[in-house]
C-alpha cells in the first residue's frame, strides 16, 4: 500500500497558517524550547517542506555548524530557499525518505522529522538510516498525528462525499505510535513519549473550508467530484465542524544502538 504524498501548490502552508493562527497549542514555541537545551554541531531535518522549522535550528547552531533539509518537492525546498536561502549555515537536498541518505556514518547530532515521516515506505529502513547518520550520542525528534486526530474533519468529508474513512487513511493516522515507535525502542538506548491534545478553532465556514481544501483527505475523496462551494458549505455544521481535535504524538529518543548490537 502506498502511504505517499505530493503537496500540491500552496495547501501545505494553508495548513501552517491554519495552525498558527487558530490552533490552541504552539507547536512551534514546543520545537524551539526542545532544541534550545543545547547548541547543535548538525541537524537533520526529514521532510523539511518550505522550511517551517529551519530558522529555529539555524538559531540553535555551536559555531560552525549546519542544518540539513531533506525533501522530495523540489517546489517546496524553492520556497525554502527563498526564505532562508542566505543562511550559510543551511543546505537543502532534494531526497526521498525512502532512499539511503547522500551522508557519512555518525554526521549529525540532531535528526527531526516534523509530520513528515510517517509518510515512508518502509520503517525499518528509515529508521535504520536515521540511525546510521546520527552521532552515538545523537537526538531524534518524531511529531506526527494519532489515530484520534481530527475526527470531525473525517465525520464533515463523509457528509460532503458519502465515503468514510478509508484504511490507506487510517493507517497513515496511526503510524507514528503502531510501526515507527516500536523501531525506535528497538534502536535506542534512551526513549520517551508524550501526546499533546489541542484544537483548532476556526472563526468561520470560510476558514474551516480553506483549512480542508488543503487536506490529503480533500485531495484523496472530495476533489476528484468536483463539488461545489455551495455544496461544502451546506454540509459544514457551525456547531460541529468549526473545532478540530488535534492529537499529536511525539518521539523522542537519544543514543542509538550499533546494528551489531541489537540482536546480538
Amino acid at each position: 500500500m502506498d502511504l505517499s504524498f505530493q503537496e500540491k501548490d500552496n495547501r501545505l502552508a494553508n495548513r501552517i497558517r491554519a495552525n498558527k493562527r487558530f490552533g490552541t497549542f504552539d507547536l512551534t514555541a514546543w520545537i524551539e524550547k526542545f532544541v534550545s537545551v543545547r547548541r547543535w554541531k548538525a541537524v537533520l531535518d526529514i521532510g523539511c517542506g518550505d522550511g517551517n522549522h529551519l530558522g529555529i535550528y539555524l538559531r540553535h547552531l555551536q559555531p560552525g555548524g549546519r542544518v540539513i533539509g531533506i525533501d522530495r518537492d523540489s517546489t517546496l525546498l524553492d520556497t525554502a530557499r527563498a526564505d532562508l536561502g542566505g543562511a550559510r549555515e543551511l543546505t537543502l537536498v532534494e531526497q526521498s525518505m525512502d532512499d539511503e541518505f547522500p551522508f557519512e556514518n555518525c554526521t549529525f547530532d540532531l535528526v527531526t522529522s516534523i509530520f513528515a515521516i510517517y509518510n515512508a515506505q518502509d520503517p525499518v529502513t528509515t529508521i535504520g538510516e536515521i540511525t546510521r547518520v546520527l552521532r552515538t550520542d545523537g537526538h531524534l525528534l518524531l511529531i506526527g498525528p494519532t489515530a484520534e486526530n481530527a475526527p470531525e474533519l473525517y465525520d464533515y468529508n463523509e457528509r460532503l462525499t458519502g465515503q468514510r474513512i478509508d484504511d490507506r487513511t487510517r493507517i497513515r493516522a496511526a503510524r507514528l505510535t503502531d510501526e515507527f515507535l516500536p523501531i525506535v525502542q528497538e534502536r535506542f538506548d534512551y526513549v520517551r513519549t508524550d501526546t499533546i491534545d489541542a484544537s483548532l478553532i476556526f472563526p468561520d465556514r470560510e476558514e474551516f473550508l480553506r483549512y480542508y481544501t488543503s487536506t490529503l483527505l480533500f485531495e484523496e475523496t472530495a476533489e476528484g467530484m468536483k463539488l461545489s462551494r455551495a455544496d461544502m458549505e451546506s454540509a459544514c455544521s457551525v456547531e460541529h465542524d468549526l473545532r478540530l481535535t488535534k492529537s499529536m504524538f511525539m518521539i523522542e529518543a537519544h543514543s542509538p544502538i550499533p546494528t551489531e548490537q541489537i540482536h546480538s
